[in-house]
C-alpha cells in the first residue's frame, strides 16, 4: 500500500509566488517558488513558514504580469494543509503544501 495521500497526479512546475495570510490586512506577502500542482493543490518552497489551517493568497508572478490582464487569473485562495522544514538552521526553508478553496482555480494553477 502506497503512503501517498495524493488524488491527483502532481505536475512539476517552476515559477515564482508572492503570498499572505489572508487574516492579515493590509496583506503582507512573502516570496516562494511552486515545486509541483495539480488540480487539488500546489506544493511550493519558501523561507517563510506557513502554519497549517491558515488561508493563503498566492499570487504568480514574473513574466505571467504582462501576459494576463486581471489579478484574478494569477491569484488563487489556499489553505495550508503542512509545512516541512528542508534547510539548515542558518539558511532555513520550509516546503508548503496547499489545498485549494473553492472551484474557480485560476488557469494557471491547473494542468
Amino acid at each position: 500500500m502506497s503512503s501517498d495521500k495524493r488524488k491527483e497526479d502532481r505536475i512539476d512546475i517552476s515559477e515564482d509566488i508572492m503570498f499572505a495570510r489572508r487574516s492579515e490586512h493590509p496583506f503582507c506577502y512573502y516570496g516562494g517558488a511552486t515545486l509541483n500542482y495539480s488540480l487539488g493543490g500546489l506544493c511550493f518552497q519558501s523561507r517563510y513558514q506557513a502554519i497549517p489551517g491558515d488561508n493563503l493568497c498566492v499570487r504568480m508572478i514574473g513574466r505571467h504580469l504582462q501576459t494576463y490582464t486581471s489579478l484574478e487569473e494569477l491569484t488563487c485562495i489556499a489553505e495550508v494543509r503542512w509545512c516541512t522544514p528542508v534547510g539548515s538552521s542558518d539558511n532555513p526553508a520550509y516546503r508548503i503544501g496547499l489545498y485549494y478553496h473553492g472551484s474557480q482555480i485560476p488557469p494557471l494553477f491547473k494542468p
